[in-house]
């Protein structure tokens, strides 16, 4: 059996039988365990990404980083199905985090103000991707589904974001935080 004849093979696998193989030979190779669901994974940049061990993963993952961007993962990194995370500089997910489905998370976006002020707007497509900053989550924290966290943001540790939020600045530890904007909603403020 020749290398396009094995890759073939391995391609009409059972998915779970493939999701296993898939999963052996990335632990042999790299040395840390996961659990991922291979089925539509899109990684660009594979040489930026670090990944912890006991990583899981569920359908969909899109990790990508552009040019020196990096994405790094601690151990026991818990992610649901549809997660979208993007560098252009850095994001660093801490030990024990947990994401709910459809979470973004980006350091970057398509151009600056400057850009789309011009006499003649260049397209979001053609504009130079802007970093505002590194996005950190912290050991332990939980994105509820469709969370979506900006540029520059860090996570304290033992936070908690609900579902559906948009996190544009600094959450502090131990806190729960909703809405778009997120807001803390606990412990309640005076």
């Amino acid at each position: 059996m020749n290398g396009a004849q094995l890759f073939l093979w391995i391609v009409t696998l059972p998915t779970r039988l493939r999701d296993r193989l898939f999963n052996e030979v990335f632990s042999r190779i790299y040395g840390v365990r996961i659990r991922i669901i291979w089925s539509q994974v899109k990684i660009q940049g594979v040489n930026q990404i670090s990944i912890g061990s006991d990583f899981m993963a569920g359908r969909g993952l899109w990790l990508q980083t552009v040019d020196d961007g990096k994405i790094i993962f601690g151990e026991k990194v818990n992610v649901s199905d549809w997660v979208h995370i993007g560098a252009l500089s850095c994001v660093k997910i801490g030990n024990g985090c947990l994401m709910g489905s459809k979470v973004l998370i980006t350091d970057h976006s398509h151009g600056i103000t400057a850009d789309t002020l011009e006499a003649e707007p260049l397209r979001p497509d053609a504009r130079t991707l802007y970093s505002k900053g590194p996005v950190v989550l912290e050991d332990n924290v939980w994105l509820g589904d469709s969370v979506v966290v900006l540029p520059g943001v860090r996570i304290g540790r033992n936070a908690i974001v609900g579902a559906n939020s948009v996190v544009t600045t600094n959450i502090p530890t131990n806190t729960v935080w909703a809405g778009i904007p997120a807001k803390q909603i606990w412990p309640i403020q005076k």
